[in-house]
């Protein structure tokens, strides 16, 4: 079987072709990767049930009340703040209960991951956590403690609340 010259010349162009890229093909090569992670930052508040059935004619000392898990993957880290509604509104250095329907209230302490709570008479949110790393993966957990003498308040027969409000913020 012959093959034309034109088929011939074709043949050996490609041929030419295949046996040059094979000359200039790589050893080694590379791949680079890049990825990111997005910033976190969150704070989860878990109240346990006593927080919502509080005998307050009665005398309680550090009852746990709620606990809350932050997170934060900023190396720089982070601070958390904590108000409560009633003594912003008034504005006092003393969180209280109090109720929609008498005059009556009672003031309590708090305490957060074990250190007592102190109010500004202002009312405004206090620092209750200030890091300066990140925290773990799963969060750093801090329990809330809550302490008030009633026993000797009288209060009038009623609903009393407050509520805590607790914010995080990346430094």
């Amino acid at each position: 079987m012959k093959l034309s010259m034109k088929k011939k010349v074709i043949f050996g162009i490609i041929a030419g072709l295949c046996f040059a890229l094979s000359l200039n093909a790589a050893t080694t090569g590379t791949l680079s990767l890049t990825g990111t992670q997005p910033a976190i930052l969150s704070i989860t508040v878990t109240a346990n049930p006593a927080a919502s059935s509080l005998a307050l004619s009665t005398n309680v000392t550090n009852l746990q009340v709620g606990s809350i898990v932050e997170q934060s993957n900023d190396t720089a880290g982070y601070t958390v703040t904590i108000s409560s509604a009633n003594a912003q509104a008034l504005p006092s250095a003393v969180a209280f209960f109090k109720s929609a329907t008498t005059t009556d209230t009672l003031p309590y302490t708090i305490q957060y991951g074990g250190a007592a709570v102190t109010f500004l008479a202002t009312g405004a949110p206090v620092i209750v956590s200030n890091t300066t790393t990140k925290t773990v993966a799963a969060g750093t957990t801090n329990l809330v403690t809550v302490s008030f003498s009633g026993a000797n308040a009288n209060l009038g027969q009623a609903t009393y609340t407050d509520t805590l409000t607790f914010t995080i913020a990346a430094k």
